[in-house]
């Protein structure tokens, strides 16, 4: 009796080492065969260590007014700077040292400007809103005090949203912003494919939409640092194919626009 139990506890033992060896190897081939598929998956997509190669996925990065929008009516009907700040910004103040507006001119602040000291405008600021047409680019700059969330105490601070004048409707383009972008992006290929996305510098060329939903007077406001790409961008604006719908002004005319195309390394 106490023989077949001993055989009995062997084969036991024997019979759990075999499964034990069994599961261990079967383990062992899943990972191999997990860490082949990941590996097939990897060179199947190009995530292996091997050089991506340059797609400019942001080679256009906006098209639309220079700064940021805003209607013409609003500007003109403006009597602080409430109308062109938004409440959290507002709250942020705690003393408002001065308000100056600064008209824009070639991308750089011109001396054409009007300060004032109160929230609400003087009346050469005033005036110097209602004299914006569209296209007008012009900063709304306040410096003022603030409290420092950390310490309690108060700090200089300021703000300066740069602005556009546009219409109450603006052009569009007849597929889209994105199809634009788009446009641009493929048949700039060619010139592209020798640039150092790190080099591109960025460039934007201006164009006007006139009444009749037609380009004009397109011009490049500084070089990228590779002309053959400046040259081929201009090309595409003048060679644009499809058509626009004009911009219309608050009674429902149609008015002329101005509209960037900005590309290479975000600038400002």
């Amino acid at each position: 009796m106490k023989k077949s139990i001993l055989f009995f506890g062997i084969a036991l033992i024997i019979l759990g080492v075999s499964a034990y060896s069994f599961v261990d190897w079967d383990d062992k081939e899943i990972a191999k065969l997990e860490t082949s598929e990941i590996s097939e998956v990897n060179s199947n997509t190009g995530t292996s260590s091997e050089k991506k190669e340059n797609t400019f996925d942001g080679f256009i990065y906006d098209i639309g007014p220079r700064f940021a929008p805003i209607n013409k009516e609003i500007v003109k009907n403006a009597t602080s700077i409430d109308d062109f700040y938004d409440e959290i910004l507002l709250k942020e103040i705690e003393t408002l040292k001065s308000v100056t507006v600064i008209l824009v001119i070639d991308n750089e602040q011109s001396e054409i400007r009007e300060i004032g000291y109160s929230s609400e405008f003087n009346e050469s600021q005033l005036k110097f809103l209602k004299s914006t047409d569209y296209d007008t680019n012009f900063i709304v700059k306040s410096e003022y005090l603030k409290k420092n969330v950390e310490t309690g105490e108060l700090e200089d601070s300021y703000s300066s949203p740069h602005l556009t004048v546009v219409p109450a409707k603006e052009a569009t383009y007849f597929m889209g912003m994105e199809t634009l972008k788009s446009y641009f992006k493929e048949n700039c290929k060619e010139e592209l494919v020798n640039v150092d996305p790190e080099k591109l510098l960025p460039a934007k060329i201006f164009f006007t939409v006139n009444k009749n939903g037609t380009i004009e007077n397109a011009y490049q406001d500084r070089p990228s640092g590779y002309p053959e790409v400046d040259t081929k961008m201009i090309e595409l604006i003048n060679n644009l194919p499809g058509s626009w719908e004009p911009a219309e002004n608050s009674k429902g005319e149609t008015v002329k626009q101005e509209l960037v195309v900005s590309f290479g390394l975000m600038g400002c």
